[in-house]
């Protein structure tokens, strides 16, 4: 019998959310046993405000002091989403797991069980861990659950999001997010704001525009938010949370959500946002690849052409088609 099963997945926060998928499938298949992640400290309140986790452990650097922990756990099951020869020696001493990692990189053979975890061309890349799940639950004789249709239900926090980002009632809440991630570019701070003043100009819906940031990126927002309040355009700079896990909650709150960074973009997909989504032009296909988790009729996507010249220039995305795009949805679902 299966009670304990360890997922390691300790990068980025945008990874981490695209891994939820893979979690639900333990948990729904598992639901008596213990699932437990090994996450980077940058993800540590998201996981464990995540529904699907039971108990985690942060990657302190200290592999000595964690692969110990690890043997205190005496897991049943390791799967080993993100893959490095470190991870290995940690887990190596637990003898009764039964240890199941990707077919990729050369210590992929010092592992009894491996599995292809490489998604197909047209998926997303959150398939990936789910890949391994599904390989895992099937060695085990265990059926294979239905995805649900949101990962994230926290709708009873809905209105009090709502009110914290000074919802009128007949506001619609449109969140703008200026910073950028390590995989992705993002807008300027003009381009962003040009966009937000053609969306508010031709919209028949009473927009709000929320502008989130972290850090540094406080001076992206108040860019953006000095150019609308210029054409007198509905916008607040959204207070500042005290950690990771009540921003992604506090999403909730969102009519839609734009961004280039795609660690934000994945975490308005967990509670099935409207987003639209800014990435480079790249013949890998990001748009696909990095897709957030909300339904297909829920996403808008733009990229600048490919190509090693143009790839990167996000000011060669075409804003009138997107404002076009965002008005025509805007109107049509909330109108």
């Amino acid at each position: 019998m299966i009670e304990r099963v360890l997922a390691v997945r300790h990068d980025k926060i945008g990874d981490f959310v695209l891994y939820w998928p893979a979690l639900f499938l333990l948990k729904t298949a598992l639901p008596k046993a213990s699932i437990e992640v090994f996450v980077s400290p940058a993800v540590k309140s998201l996981a464990e405000a995540c529904p699907y986790v039971d108990h985690v452990i942060v990657d302190i650097g200290d592999d000595k002091v964690t692969s110990q922990k690890f043997i205190q756990r005496d897991y049943d099951a390791v799967i080993v989403s993100c893959s490095e020869f470190r991870i290995y020696r940690m887990i190596r001493h637990l003898e009764k797991a039964y240890k199941l990692a990707p077919k990729h990189n050369w210590y992929q053979y010092l592992y009894k069980h491996t599995a292809d975890a490489q998604y197909k061309l047209g998926e997303p890349c959150w398939r990936g861990g789910c890949m391994l799940v599904e390989h895992f639950l099937t060695q085990q004789g265990i059926n294979i659950p239905n995805l649900p249709q949101k990962y994230w239900d926290v709708s009873e926090e809905k209105q009090k999001w709502q009110t914290y980002y000074e919802k009128e009632p007949q506001e619609r809440l449109i969140f703008i997010h200026a910073g950028t991630g390590g995989s992705s570019g993002s807008l300027s701070p003009k381009d962003f704001a040009n966009l937000a003043i053609d969306i508010s100009n031709n919209t028949n819906v009473d927009c709000k525009f929320v502008l989130t940031y972290s850090g540094n990126e406080e001076q992206l927002a108040q860019q953006i938010y000095e150019r609308l309040s210029q054409k007198s355009v509905k916008a607040i700079m959204a207070k500042p949370l005290p950690n990771l896990a009540d921003f992604a909650k506090s999403i909730v709150a969102a009519d839609m959500f734009m961004a280039g960074s795609t660690g934000p973009l994945h975490l308005a997909g967990l509670h099935n946002i409207p987003t639209v989504g800014f990435y480079a032009g790249r013949k890998s296909a990001p748009i696909v690849r990095w897709q957030t988790l909300s339904h297909k009729e829920r996403r808008l996507s733009y990229a600048p052409p490919v190509g090693k010249l143009t790839g990167k220039n996000m000011s060669l995305i075409d804003f009138k088609t997107v404002a076009k795009d965002v008005v025509s949805y805007l109107d049509s679902n909330y109108g």
